[in-house]
């Protein structure tokens, strides 16, 4: 809608626009699988990891937001940012992956359909919140705030995971 809506877009080049997101994901889950888990000196673990991509996601928004206020919305410049989003979304998915199965092992079946489950399902219910605030001429900044919440939510969140795992002395 905002592709189409706010910067006249035709379907091939939103399509094209919308590769962005993509080369940005790809890159954040080849560097998961490059520094993720490595036994050596580079090792971060999937904790530090997802906490990085979730600090990319969270500037890659902020930058929208500046860029939307400042009225200097452009679609190069504005897709162009969300491979930022795309680069911590492949840095956060694939380590909290990781994180979510490791825990006990022996429930590794069922914590990988919850979590799944809680992806989908958080997925669908902030589809459905952004379709009910997006309406044509509304511009980016509904949609780039809901993002900015639930960014700011998961940077509040994964600190939590953080000491709850040296806690236990996972």
């Amino acid at each position: 809608m905002l592709g189409t809506d706010l910067f006249h877009l035709s379907p091939a080049v939103l399509g094209l626009y919308f590769g962005a997101p993509a080369v940005g994901y790809a890159v954040g889950n080849f560097l998961s699988g490059r520094y993720s888990a490595r036994i050596e000196v580079a090792r971060i673990g999937v904790d530090r990891m997802a906490l990085a991509g979730t600090w990319v996601n969270l500037a890659g928004i902020t930058v929208l937001i500046l860029i939307d206020l400042a009225g200097l919305a452009h679609a190069g410049l504005f897709f162009s940012f969300f491979s930022c989003i795309g680069l911590g979304n492949g840095l956060i998915l694939p380590n909290a992956t990781a994180g979510i199965l490791s825990v006990r092992p022996h429930l590794a079946g069922t914590a990988s359909g919850l979590g799944g489950a809680m992806m989908i399902g958080g997925g669908a219910l902030l589809s459905a919140l952004a379709g009910a605030v997006l309406i044509p001429g509304s511009g980016a900044m509904q949609l780039l705030a809901i993002m900015e919440v639930v960014s700011l939510a998961a940077l509040a969140a994964i600190p939590l995971v953080i000491r709850r795992a040296r806690r236990l002395g996972i």
